[in-house]
Order: structure tokens, then C-alpha cells, then sequence
């Protein structure tokens, strides 16, 4: 949901074991009627025995000048972070 509308995004999970990378792409949806590309990629890079660090990188293109930048997805997506981090803590 993002600006308090309901909306539907198929997307394609890539997982790579070797870079312990997940990578969302993109594939169908409302979000892609303006984008020609959208994948979202989390890449968990060990830090302690007990740790790691995720790095977030959203990479997009719009299928035009006139479509606005895709802010309310870098917000999803922002709120997605924000509640695994609450679960991993919880946990």
C-alpha cells in the first residue's frame, strides 16, 4: 500500500548465496507503469560472529521525464526496514 491505496507489484526474488545478496525485481504492477526498472537489493555483510550489517540499494528507472520519482516506494520500502529490524530485536 503505498499513499493509502492499495496496489499490486509482482515481482522476481533473486537470491545469491556467493554475495549474500537477496535482489526484489520488479515485473508487473502499478509501480510498473512508471518504471521501466525497480529492483531493490539487501546485501547482508558480516561484522561480528553474532552480526551483520544490511546494505539497501534501490536502483530505478522511469519510463519518462513526467512520471514523478518513485518517493512513496522508497518510503515502503523504508517501513519494511524498520519492522524487520523491530523483529530482529525482538527476537
Amino acid at each position: 500500500m503505498t499513499n493509502g491505496k492499495p496496489e499490486v507489484f509482482k515481482e522476481r526474488r533473486e537470491i545469491d548465496d556467493e554475495k549474500k545478496s537477496v535482489t526484489f525485481r520488479g515485473l508487473e504492477g502499478h509501480m510498473m507503469e512508471q518504471l521501466k526498472v525497480y529492483d531493490v537489493i539487501f546485501e547482508f555483510i558480516p561484522k561480528l560472529k553474532d552480526g551483520c550489517v544490511c546494505k539497501i540499494t534501490m536502483i530505478w528507472e522511469k519510463r519518462n521525464d513526467e512520471f514523478p520519482e518513485p518517493s512513496s516506494y522508497m518510503k515502503l520500502v523504508k517501513s519494511m526496514v524498520a519492522d524487520m529490524d523491530d523483529h530482529v530485536l525482538k527476537a
